[in-house]
């Protein structure tokens, strides 16, 4: 046996070295996240609407996010031009996985209640039995310096400097917010309240709020299953609007795949979302007949060629007249 080792020496040297370096490239992580194309959700497995059948046309989109993926991943990846590969913000390399679940559910739980809000609005001006009364009830706490101790993601923000949401609209409110030294009023999980001061130091990343509305009563009265989802964030408020909207008002939509992406607020605006060419790739690997997109995006992806119709927006009611124009 040592005869034979020293008369194969360099060569098994060799096959260990390579052996190492397989193994250093499949499994030692680099400091690189991707996000990858990913599927649709059924929007009418999302919202039960008491009385009205939720349409089966409707679906958002969502994505695949690795961090941090391999040095093999990154190797096979790299010229892939259906995902993107970056290195993590700061924030992102604070915030801890269950971070980023919790932050991915409250945007997501704020999505769901402003699409309610403006469909049932929307609706109303068609059909004056419908009721939505809604209010805003403070800030919801999405992230913060993570050396600040004894505050949560979402923990909500009732006072700035003494003033309390009730004197405010949403925005203005969070203007308040952007002192480098500021004093909030926090109510807990458990409705218990705090008082943190914050001073800003070099490297803090900024707080961010997701505004936090309160439906205090709605006709037809409602229900959330999709928020028994480990699937997060607000991007699917553009879709959700539109379905809702169109179980209310019972429109005529005809068998057709219509999906698409996009945050919304209360103004009705559709809001710019992360990952927009993986959403586009999505949508035609799940063979979908109409995407809708924010018209800030549509620069950004009109390169990509797809066998589906896009249909940029500026506003939801864009999108709802897209749809009379087109179906009824």
């Amino acid at each position: 046996m040592l005869i034979f080792l020293k008369e194969h020496f360099k060569l098994i040297m060799i096959g260990i070295f390579a052996y190492v370096y397989v193994l250093f490239v499949a499994v030692v992580p680099t400091n690189y996240t991707v996000t990858a194309p990913g599927g649709l959700t059924a929007l009418d497995e999302v919202f039960v609407i008491d009385g009205h059948e939720m349409p089966t046309q409707f679906y958002s989109v969502y994505v695949y996010s690795y961090d941090p993926i391999t040095a093999f991943q990154y190797m096979v990846l790299k010229n892939d031009e259906t995902v993107v590969l970056r290195k993590p913000t700061i924030r992102e390399t604070e915030n801890s996985i269950i971070d980023e679940y919790r932050q991915g559910q409250i945007s997501k739980s704020v999505s769901f209640q402003i699409a309610l809000i403006k469909a049932y609005e929307m609706a109303k001006v068609q059909d004056d039995s419908i009721i939505m009364d809604y209010g805003f009830e403070g800030l919801y706490i999405y992230d913060y310096p993570k050396r600040l101790e004894g505050i949560s993601i979402g923990d909500i923000v009732k006072e700035i400097d003494g003033k309390s949401y009730k004197d405010y609209t949403p925005q203005d409110f969070f203007q308040l917010s952007t002192h480098q030294n500021v004093t909030y009023l926090i109510e807990r999980e458990d409705q218990t309240t705090y008082t943190y001061t914050y001073q800003q130091e070099a490297g803090d990343v900024s707080f961010l709020f997701y505004t936090k509305y309160e439906i205090y009563d709605a006709y037809p009265t409602y229900e959330l299953p999709g928020l028994n989802t480990p699937v997060g964030g607000p991007s699917g408020g553009m879709l959700q609007t539109l379905s809702i909207y169109t179980s209310l008002l019972k429109l005529n939509i005809p068998d057709v795949k219509i999906a698409g992406t996009g945050t919304i607020n209360t103004d009705g605006n559709i809001g710019r979302i992360g990952g927009i060419a993986q959403k586009i790739y999505t949508a035609e690997y799940q063979k979908v007949d109409v995407f809708f997109i924010p018209k800030s995006h549509y620069d950004e992806i009109k390169h990509i060629d797809v066998s589906y119709e896009i249909v940029p927006v500026e506003t939801i009611d864009e999108a709802a007249l897209w749809l009379y124009e087109n179906y009824n």
